[in-house]
């Protein structure tokens, strides 16, 4: 970069790529112009998700802000500012400081002290009984008193990998004040460390992302980037580990439980418990591995017609729709769920046994 009096702004010939240079220079000023961080810091996350499937995705940084630099505006000079940062790149953001200040560009206060940014000294989980996914909320305070909370989902059932998630710029207090304002009776909502969250969600943050994997661009995609600049502000060196249930689970004992129970007493006979063993066992996946929780798609999941788990050689699978039924009423008065829950269950069962008995019977029909 060198002083603006020796080169001016790039001209662009091609129609496509001047298009996405007006649009993404009007983006950078109404960003530069809104009175809270978060649009410019959303478009330099944004950018940041294009560079990051470049075969060298620092040097492509480097090339998107030096290129931003050259277009010789003070809105571009702060969008390079924001990617250099959200980057963590401390060379490269005082390249781009240096270059504002020979091109006289002036840049918003914030954003010269972002690296300033203190982390909000709370965090919350937010949760269902089944804890499918789990939600983290955690926050950032912006220099000029200005807040950034993020709320991450974690698919606890898909290898504790993030699969969602959103930035605003309310407060973690104010995010939550809404969550209780619903008054849904299925959430549930607890204080953790910042620590432990930041642990939590740089975990859940690990390569691949799914959705680069799949090539679909995404909101969630795209803000990905700020969400790991924000949670790096968070105090280190939490515990990010989650317990699950069926560490403590034996198998046996809930099989046993079930059958010595008025709703498991028709299942005790012939080969019908091995079919009970592998209906609960196959409930280890639900959540953090409760086998006696069943939300609508973990009952989608057992019987589905090409990717149930349970053997039609070895079991009288075409019991096993009943049997769930019966596993559902059990397991959800153990639990002490609302009857709400359980009639979604059920009702979940009623949609998808048609479909897995007339799987189960083809199936018999070509071994026969």
């Amino acid at each position: 970069m060198t002083n603006s009096k020796h080169h001016a702004p790039p001209v662009i010939t091609d129609p496509a790529r001047a298009r996405f240079t007006e649009e993404l220079t009007k983006a950078l000023r109404a960003g530069v112009d809104f009175p809270a961080p978060g649009p410019l810091l959303a478009i330099a996350s944004m950018l940041l998700d294009i560079a990051a499937v470049a075969s060298d995705p620092a040097g492509h940084i480097a090339t998107l802000v030096r290129g931003l630099c050259a277009w010789n505006r003070p809105e571009c000079s702060a969008g390079a500012l924001a990617l250099a940062t959200l980057a963590g790149d401390a060379r490269l953001r005082r390249e781009v400081r240096r270059d504002a200040a020979e091109r006289g560009h002036p840049l918003p206060r914030w954003l010269v002290e972002l690296p300033r940014a203190e982390p909000v000294a709370r965090a919350i989980e937010l949760s269902t009984i089944f804890r499918a996914v789990d939600e983290l909320v955690v926050g950032v305070t912006l220099p000029g008193g200005h807040s950034l909370t993020a709320a991450v989902h974690v698919d606890n059932e898909l290898g504790f990998r993030a699969v969602d998630g959103r930035v605003s710029t309310q407060s973690v207090d104010e995010v939550v004040a809404r969550v209780v304002d619903a008054a849904d009776p299925d959430v549930r909502i607890r204080d953790i460390p910042p620590a432990d969250a930041r642990a939590r969600i740089a975990d859940a943050l690990r390569e691949p992302d799914l959705d680069t994997l799949s090539d679909r661009s995404t909101r969630w995609r795209q803000v990905r980037p700020l969400v790991r600049w924000l949670v790096s502000v968070l105090p280190a060196g939490g515990d990010g580990s989650v317990p699950s249930v069926g560490d403590d689970v034996d198998l046996d004992d809930v099989v046993a439980g079930f059958l010595a129970s008025p709703w498991g007493r028709p299942w005790v006979r012939g080969g019908l418990p091995e079919l009970a063993e592998a209906v609960l066992g196959d409930g280890l996946g639900n959540g953090l591995g409760d086998p006696l929780l069943w939300a609508p798609h973990h009952v989608r999941r057992l019987l589905d017609p090409e990717g149930s788990a349970l053997d039609h050689d070895e079991l009288d699978t075409e019991r096993a729709p009943e049997l769930l039924r019966d596993v559902i009423r059990y397991g959800h008065g153990e639990r002490g769920l609302r009857s709400g829950l359980t009639d979604d269950a059920l009702a979940a069962v009623d949609r998808h046994a048609g479909q897995f008995l007339t799987a189960v019977r083809a199936w018999h029909d070509d071994v026969a």
